[in-house]
C-alpha cells in the first residue's frame, strides 16, 4: 500500500505525497514512517511522525490513491499560502441536533478581494477554487459539535507586498485534511476521502422498535420474538432493541447534573429480568437461526466527564460476549469538551476491539456530540427522529431532502435514514396533505433511503401485508446490488427534493453505474437529469410505475406514469 506514498526530509523541509500530489512542511528535524493497519472501518494508510525544530511533534497520514494529507497534529500556521487574485471560498457547516432542526448542511460562498477575506469563516468543510488556474483545495476540519473550524485569510499587504494569501485554520487542535484537485472536483474528493476513512463493505437494513412511538412499553422477550419473526419474513438484516431492555427506567424522573447529563446508577444497565427473564442470549440465538443479528440501545454516562467510562465499557463487553449483541446504538450522552470527546473516542475504540463483527450507530439527534466528522472511522450515524405523530413529523420528501443534501459531501453509506409504518396515525396529517406518508407506496419509502443503511423505524410485526408486498420486489433487488452501492461514489442529481420535484442520485461503483430517480408530487410526468456521463443504455431494475429512461448527451430523461414514483436503473 505504502509503495506509492513517499516522503523526503532535506534541510528542515519535509515533503510528502504520492503520484497525485506533493506537500511540504517546514522546520522538521526528524521524520519516520509506519504503515498503519485498518482501524475500525478505515483503510490502511502511511503515517509519518515528525519532530520539529522547536521540539513539538507533527503527525501526517497519506493514502496511495488519494491526493490528500491528513494532519493529525502539528498543523502549521499559515496552513496554506496561495498565489493569485481570483480565489473563491465555499464553506460548509454540518448541523446535527436534528431534534431541533431539519437542515443538515449550510453552504456559503465568499470571494477573495484585495487577495484576502474581510472576515473569518466558520465550518467543517472548505473548498478553495481558483477559476484562473483551475486549481482547487479541499480543507476538512474533523471537529466535534462543540467547536467549529474557523478559516481566515486576512488582508495584509504591509507584511507581504507581493500579495500572497496566508490561509489559517483554527480548530482546537483537531485533525485537518488537505486535498488537492481541479476546480469542480472538491465534493467528489471529499466523499472519496471519507470512504477511505470509513470503508463500508455492504449496506444493512435495520429495524428499531422505537419508531412507532410506543417507547419501551412493549419491550419484552415475547415481543422481541415477534419482531425477529417479522424481520425474517420481511428480509431485515439487524433487529435492534431500543430503550427498555435494561433495569433502569428512562421514563421516570431523571436525576441530572448541572450540565443536564443524566446520572446512571451502578445497576442501571443490569438486565431487566422482569422483561427478559432469560436475558438476551436466547433471542440472539433465535435471530441468528434466521440469518438476523441483534443490536441494543445504550446511553454512555457522560456525567462528571465520563467518570463511569470503565463500567460502560464492561457493560458493552458483556452484551457482546455473553448476550451476543453485535450492534450498539449510542445515545443520550454529551461531549462538550476536549476531555469528554477523547473519553467518547476511547469508548468507541473499546467497542471495536471486541471483534470484527461489531458496529455502532451514533445518534446525533440531541446535545453536543461527535458530529459527522470526529470519529469518522466508527460505524454509522443515526440522523433523525421522525414519527407519524407528534412534533417530529415524518414526511418522505423531507427525509429524502436531508439525504440528498448531505450526500453531496459525505458518503450516503455513512448514515441511517428512516422509513416509518405509513399507515399509523393518519389523522395526525391534514385530510388534503399531499405529502402524508400513507399516500406513498412502501417501496417508495424504502427507495428514498436505500442508498444509506435503511432503517425500519417501526415495530415490524405491525407492518401490514399490503405494505410488505409493495416492499418485497425492491428489497430483493437492493440486496443483489447493495455491495456495489456501499462502495460507490454517490452524488445527488436533479432538483433538490421539495415534494414537488424531479430528483435523484447518480451512482458510480467501478464499472457499475446506476441511477435512482424520483418523481415527487408533480403534474409533469417527464424529468431531465444532468449526468457526468455522455450516454448509456438504461435498464430499469425496480420501480413502482411504468418508466422509460433515455441516457444521451449528458442527460437522463425519465418519464413516469404516476406521481410519488421512483426508478432504480442500471446503466450499461
Amino acid at each position: 500500500m505504502s509503495q506509492n506514498c513517499h516522503f523526503t526530509l532535506s534541510e528542515g523541509v519535509l515533503t510528502l505525497g504520492n503520484d497525485l500530489f506533493s506537500k511540504s512542511f517546514l522546520g522538521i528535524q526528524e521524520a519516520k514512517s509506519e504503515r498503519i493497519a485498518p482501524k475500525s472501518r478505515s483503510l490502511p494508510y502511511l503515517e509519518i511522525s515528525a519532530t520539529k525544530a522547536d521540539g513539538t511533534l507533527g503527525r501526517y497520514q497519506m493514502w496511495e490513491d488519494l491526493p490528500v494529507v491528513r494532519i493529525v497534529e502539528g498543523a502549521e500556521d499559515p496552513l496554506l499560502v496561495l498565489e493569485g487574485e481570483h480565489w473563491i471560498l465555499r464553506s460548509v457547516k454540518l448541523h446535527a441536533f436534528s431534534d431541533n432542526r431539519d437542515a443538515m448542511v449550510e453552504e456559503n460562498e465568499y470571494s477573495f478581494f484585495k487577495r484576502g477575506l474581510f472576515q473569518s469563516v466558520e465550518g467543517e468543510i472548505f473548498f478553495l477554487e481558483d477559476p484562473e488556474t483551475e486549481r482547487a483545495i479541499l480543507i476538512i476540519s474533523e471537529t466535534p459539535d462543540w467547536i467549529r473550524g474557523v478559516l481566515s485569510a486576512p488582508i495584509d499587504h504591509e507584511s507581504d507586498p507581493a500579495g500572497a494569501v496566508r490561509v489559517s485554520l483554527e480548530n482546537g487542535g483537531y485533525p485537518i485534511v488537505l486535498g488537492f484537485c481541479k476546480r469542480g472536483e472538491c465534493e467528489s474528493l471529499c466523499r472519496s476521502y471519507l470512504r477511505h476513512a470509513n470503508c463500508c463493505k455492504t449496506l444493512l437494513a435495520m429495524s428499531n422498535t422505537w419508531g412507532d412511538r410506543n417507547g419501551r412499553e412493549r419491550i419484552c422477550e415475547e415481543f422481541i420474538r415477534g419482531e425477529i419473526q417479522a424481520a425474517s419474513e420481511i428480509g431485515v438484516d439487524v433487529m435492534q432493541i431500543d430503550d427498555g431492555w435494561q433495569a433502569g427506567n428512562t421514563i421516570y424522573p431523571r436525576q441530572r447534573d448541572e450540565r443536564g447529563n443524566q446520572i446512571f446508577y451502578d445497576n442501571y444497565w443490569d438486565m431487566n429480568t422482569d422483561r427478559f427473564p432469560n436475558g438476551i442470549k436466547p433471542l440472539t440465538e433465535l435471530a441468528a437461526s434466521k440469518g438476523i443479528r441483534l443490536g441494543l440501545w445504550f446511553a454512555p454516562s457522560s456525567h462528571d466527564c465520563f467518570a463511569k467510562l470503565e463500567r460502560d465499557k464492561e457493560v458493552l463487553r458483556n452484551a457482546y460476549e455473553k448476550e451476543g449483541a453485535r450492534f450498539f446504538k449510542l445515545d443520550m450522552y454529551q461531549a462538550a469538551s476536549r476531555e469528554a470527546t477523547d473519553k467518547m473516542l476511547s469508548l468507541l475504540d473499546s467497542i471495536y476491539s471486541l471483534g470484527d463483527d461489531v458496529s455502532v450507530q451514533m445518534d446525533v439527534t440531541r446535545y453536543e456530540r461527535l458530529n459527522y466528522l470526529c470519529g469518522r472511522e466508527y460505524g454509522t450515524i443515526f440522523v433523525e427522529n421522525r414519527f407519524t405523530r407528534g412534533i417530529y413529523a415524518y414526511y418522505p420528501h423531507r427525509v429524502l431532502r436531508n439525504l440528498w443534501n448531505i450526500s453531496r459531501y459525505i458518503p450516503s453509506n455513512r448514515f441511517q435514514f428512516e422509513m416509518v409504518n405509513p399507515d399509523l396515525f393518519r389523522t395526525a396529517y391534514g385530510e388534503r396533505d399531499p405529502f402524508a406518508p400513507d399516500l406513498y407506496d412502501m417501496d417508495y419509502l424504502f427507495a428514498a433511503v436505500m442508498l444509506s443503511n435503511p432503517l425500519f423505524w417501526m415495530e415490524l410485526q405491525f407492518l401490514g401485508e399490503k405494505r410488505r408486498r409493495e416492499l418485497a420486489p425492491l428489497l430483493s433487488v437492493w440486496k443483489e446490488h447493495r455491495e456495489a452501492l456501499a462502495k460507490a461514489d454517490i452524488m445527488p442529481i436533479g432538483e433538490r427534493p421539495s415534494g414537488r420535484s424531479f430528483t435523484g442520485f447518480y451512482v458510480s461503483s467501478g464499472e457499475d453505474r446506476y441511477l435512482l430517480l424520483f418523481r415527487e408530487v408533480t403534474d409533469e410526468n417527464c424529468g431531465s437529469f444532468k449526468l457526468p456521463i455522455r450516454a448509456g443504455k438504461a435498464e430499469t431494475l425496480a420501480s413502482n410505475a411504468d418508466v422509460t429512461v433515455t441516457v444521451k448527451d449528458g442527460f437522463a430523461v425519465a418519464t413516469f406514469s404516476k406521481p410519488r414514483s421512483y426508478a432504480f436503473i442500471k446503466i450499461k
